[in-house]
């Protein structure tokens, strides 16, 4: 079965927004109709799930011939090492050994990597990435928010927004924020970002997997009828510090709610910048797994 931590490439923006945000990128160069792709595939998904400081993804050169052809392939299959968004090395063929020292050799050790980075807080565990990828856009959610200044405006892209956006309560200073995920994950820390710190929320509750949920269902809610409580500090908000939740109540989550209820300046208007979601994928045993999948 393929590792959940491989990113499957279907445009070449994404690669390059790998590229632009993570320390190590390894690219596997496959094709359908390659016997040694399918033949080296287990190794690659090992090796996926045991170098969690590593970003890997596949790239099916049939489908994205201008990726294959900027990278000088010409065999398959083909790797290729990413280091600092510059390409480091190139290894042609299914050596399993080789592919292996190649990744041990440009794997950085747990706590040289640089994702999220200037928490200030010790940032998430060594095998947590951003869950945004897993990210069920079409099902992004948010009561009470600005019609004009969306969650979806700061989520949409899956991954942690660079753009002016920012999401914007409407009537009120509350939120309700649903997060629904493609797959089962587990969460262990969250990222809330704001410009505006006296905007920026104070008092928030986190829940889960609630099929429907309105602000009467949370607001007036307590533990453990919700999974946590958290007055969250200014600087947390204004800094973009990782907000460590009770990892034990997060295991199979499939999609995360968080209710704002004030903020520290006590305006009407909450905002907030940037979302960021920590954690794991859960890889779970699928029907489909039962049949020869393309890429095993």
């Amino acid at each position: 079965m393929a590792s959940p931590w491989i990113r499957h490439i279907n445009k070449e923006s994404e690669l390059n927004q790998l590229i632009d945000t993570k320390p190590v990128v390894v690219i596997d160069f496959h094709a359908t109709w390659c016997g040694p792709c399918h033949a080296i595939a287990p190794t690659y998904s090992q090796l996926a799930d045991e170098f969690k400081t590593v970003t890997f993804t596949k790239v099916d050169v049939d489908k994205l011939q201008s990726i294959a052809k900027k990278y000088k392939v010409s065999a398959m299959p083909t790797f290729v090492v990413i280091k600092d968004k510059q390409e480091a090395e190139q290894l042609r063929g299914a050596d399993q050994r080789a592919l292996r020292a190649l990744v041990k050799k440009y794997a950085p050790a747990a706590g040289e990597s640089n994702e999220a980075s200037g928490s200030g807080d010790g940032g998430p565990a060594p095998s947590d990435v951003s869950l945004l990828e897993y990210l069920d856009s079409t099902q992004v959610n948010c009561l009470n928010e600005n019609p004009e200044h969306t969650l979806k405006s700061i989520v949409g892209a899956k991954t942690r927004k660079s753009s002016p956006a920012y999401l914007e309560s409407d009537a009120d200073e509350q939120l309700l924020i649903t997060i629904p995920f493609n797959q089962v994950v587990r969460i262990r820390s969250i990222v809330i970002h704001t410009a505006e710190a006296q905007k920026g929320p104070k008092d928030i509750k986190i829940d889960i997997n609630k099929p429907s949920i309105g602000f009467s269902d949370i607001e007036d809610a307590k533990e453990p009828a919700v999974v946590q409580e958290i007055t969250v500090p200014e600087d947390f908000v204004a800094e973009g510090k990782h907000i460590h939740l009770r990892f034990v109540r997060l295991q199979k989550v499939n999609s995360l709610h968080i209710f704002v209820g004030s903020n520290h300046g006590g305006v009407d208007e909450t905002r907030i910048d940037a979302i960021d979601v920590f954690g794991q994928p859960v890889a779970t045993t699928q029907m489909s797994g039962f049949r020869k999948m393309e890429d095993d």
